[in-house]
């Protein structure tokens, strides 16, 4: 019995252990996902924050490509003419071509648009538009410090002229002879913050400035509808442009601008001061951007550690419980062993005790009281194997009684109650 006690109590002690381990194991696992969790939005942030320093870096990329092709397209005749044994072009050309291209932007007129030519011999100069005044004097003297150039070193540029307090964009091109000397400039002005918006507007329209989401989003080129699926820049960003003094030039509408940990600058460098390109992602957008894989994983993480965790300490309960159980059967068991044994042991000796006690009733010398006490012998006897007989049946007691200062017992006794 002692054997079998000693198992049982390294089993539930093993089995207690494998709880403990496997609480401790599940808590650290627990801790290393949430590690895990942080890392994962960790990387996010860093992957919608290389998102906006792309966006800012588009943005200002085609900003610049676009004014360099409205420069080109605006003083093509002059650049076209440049070194060539040609008329100089008119600075009517001039001011057709551009009144075109400004024609197709929605915006409000700029009140700062004009053209100029300049003669570089003279410092005449002849203006259109805005360019008059102090604007056209603040003009050509500039060009004049400019000083000569290289032909085609620079076939357009551009500067910024602040006149009471507006700045300016200056574009220009030099007219080259066949010998290389600078006869002219022609050239077009227009408001920096007018005409910066007005391109910046196209863009943000027109240019998708995120790389394609690994949600499968489509980019949206029609401005005027989003169908299901597709996605535009105003949905995703909020950006502006502002001047090296601070002054804004132009923002997205709707757009938030704020300090924002998925917020990148980015500075561009011009002949004309440059300019800083500001994007944010907005928070509605940011799922879109997160690659749906990291989202469920974000999601579903903590609540399969969770189920996990549960069902490990569920099992390992039932385990416990199913040994307490066994080692509950196994002292059953141990207690119906010893009583059969006892019972066998105790028959034998009662068998004895009753044949010798029949032997001695058959002497006739006994007296009447020999003969009682042998007679009350031969009772008790068969008393004690009625209830031997009653141990075969041990798992069946249900009669406990007090059992003077020591607890309980089973009662064994031969009562009306109990052979019920």
């Amino acid at each position: 019995m002692k054997h079998h006690e000693l198992h049982s109590n390294r089993r539930l002690a093993f089995v207690a252990a494998t709880v403990l381990a496997t609480a401790g194991v599940l808590a650290l696992v627990t801790l290393e996902a949430r590690r895990a969790e942080k890392a994962l939005e960790s990387a996010t942030a860093h992957t919608l924050r290389d998102y906006t320093g792309y966006a800012g870096r588009m943005m200002g990329a085609e900003v610049l490509r676009r004014f360099s092709e409205q420069r080109a397209a605006i003083l093509a005749p002059v650049t076209g003419s440049s070194g060539r044994d040609v008329a100089a072009p008119s600075l009517g050309e001039v001011v057709q071509r551009g009144d075109e291209y400004f024609a197709s932007f929605p915006a409000a007129p700029d009140s700062g648009l004009g053209y100029f030519r300049v003669d570089v011999r003279t410092g005449a100069i002849e203006g259109r538009g805005a360019v008059r005044d102090s604007l056209a004097a603040a003009i050509a003297d500039t060009l004049r410090k400019l000083g000569p150039v290289a032909p085609r070193s620079n076939p357009t540029d551009i500067l910024v002229v602040i006149q009471r307090g507006t700045p300016y964009s200056v574009a220009f091109a030099r007219l080259f002879d066949r010998t290389g000397t600078a006869t002219s400039v022609y050239g077009f002005t227009y408001t920096r913050s007018a005409g910066v918006a007005a391109i910046a507007g196209r863009v943000f329209r027109e240019t998708p400035l995120l790389p394609t989401s690994f949600a499968g989003a489509r980019w949206n080129y029609d401005t005027t509808q989003v169908r299901p699926g597709e996605v535009a820049n105003d949905s995703l960003l909020a950006m502006r442009i502002t001047d090296r003094a601070g002054h804004v030039l132009w923002q997205s509408a709707g757009g938030t601008f704020n300090a924002s940990a998925n917020g990148e600058r980015v500075v561009l460098s011009t002949a004309a001061g440059g300019f800083d390109v500001e994007s944010f992602i907005k928070a509605a957008g940011e799922p879109t951007l997160i690659p749906s894989i990291v989202r469920r994983a974000q999601s579903w993480s903590l609540r399969g550690l969770l189920v996990l965790t549960l069902l490990l300490v569920g099992v390992s309960l039932v385990a416990l419980r199913r040994e307490r159980l066994g080692a509950r059967d196994r002292r059953t068991q141990a207690m119906q062993q010893l009583a059969l044994g006892l019972r066998h042991e105790m028959n034998n000796a009662l068998a004895s005790v009753m044949l010798n006690a029949e032997l001695l009733a058959e002497e006739e010398s006994l007296d009447d009281d020999q003969r009682e006490r042998l007679k009350a012998i031969v009772e008790q006897s068969d008393r004690m194997r009625a209830v031997l007989r009653r141990l075969e049946k041990t798992d069946h007691f249900h009669v406990v009684v007090p059992y003077l200062n020591e607890g309980y017992m089973v009662d064994l006794s031969l009562s009306e109650t109990n052979a019920s």
